[in-house]
This record gives structure tokens, sequence and C-alpha cells, in this order.
């Protein structure tokens, strides 16, 4: 086993035009060990780029970042090039997601109680104020029951399941 120096180099001919991308160190040395014609990283492991991916979107790695937020990615310069050329997730795109499910949400509401107030009225059943009353007393049941659950948890943690859930509304309502 050599120890090899690998100078990492931002190639010049590329342009990253929505990200600034600072490199902590441009040398990283690594072990380097042959098996037949190939050159084996000691401690790296080569992993497909959607797996890699899936992984970071599939946990919570805040600490993680924290813990490893400057050992050293290799990456392709064309993949580095993309990622860097993507358009950004915006808070604001999400602010616009969350606004757009409620008012999917409210409008599929009214559509919905219409409909069970016309299938009340073909069928001649008149619901009474009392009726109207017991189910507006369990919906606010489980909203305060809702709001309670909340409680404990931090705001922060019920703000990304908030907008987790409403992405996957979104999701399944585009399809």
């Amino acid at each position: 086993m050599l120890p090899i120096t690998v100078l990492i180099v931002q190639p010049s001919s590329h342009s990253f035009p929505s990200a600034t991308l600072p490199l902590m160190s441009d040398e990283v040395e690594v072990e380097i060990t042959t098996s037949g014609n190939k050159a084996i990283i000691e401690g790296k492991t080569s992993v497909p780029f959607k797996t890699f991916v899936s992984l970071i979107l599939q946990r919570k790695v805040q600490v993680l970042f924290k813990r490893s937020d400057i050992d050293p990615v290799i990456v392709s310069s064309d993949l580095l090039t993309a990622l860097a050329s993507d358009p950004q997730d915006k808070q604001e795109d999400r602010t616009k997601l969350v606004i757009v499910t409620f008012g999917v949400g409210i409008v599929a509401g009214v559509f919905l109680t219409v409909s069970v107030f016309l299938g009340l009225i073909l069928f001649k059943i008149q619901p009474e104020v009392k009726d109207l009353g017991i189910v507006l007393a369990v919906i606010a049941g489980i909203v305060v029951l809702g709001i309670l659950l909340q409680k404990p948890q931090k705001k922060s943690v019920f703000g990304e399941k908030f907008m987790e859930s409403m992405e996957k509304m979104t999701d399944l309502i585009s399809r």
C-alpha cells in the first residue's frame, strides 16, 4: 500500500452559475491498493448517484452534515456541473405549494360537503341542527387532539412533517 496524495482540481472550463462551491482543501490523502488493473481507494465505497441521493433525501442528516462537513466527496466534473446548474429548491416554492394544497383541500372539502347534502336531499333525509352540531364537535375534537399531540414535538419537526405531507399530497394530485 502506497499513500498517494490526490490533487482535486476544480476544472476552470466549467462554470457553476447558481452555486458557490468552496473547497476546504485542494489536497486529499488516500490509501490506494491495486487489484489487477484496478485501483481501490481504501475506506471508500463506490455507489450509484441515485442511491447516494436517495439515502440523503430519506434520512435525517443534519447531525451528519455537522460531523462530516469537510469530508471530501469525489464526483465527476460533469455531475457536479449538472448539480450546480439545476434550479435551487427555494422556500418560496414550498410556500406556494402549501397555499395551492390548502386551496385544493378547501375546494375538495366544499365539494364533498355539497355532495353529501345533495345525497341526503335525494333520499329525503333532513339533517337537523343537532346532527350538524355533533359533526362539528367531532371535527373540532380531532383538531384539538392533533394540536395536543404535536405540542411535545419541536415546531421545526412539525414543519418538516407538514411540508413532506403537503409535497406527497401534491404529487398524488399532479399524477
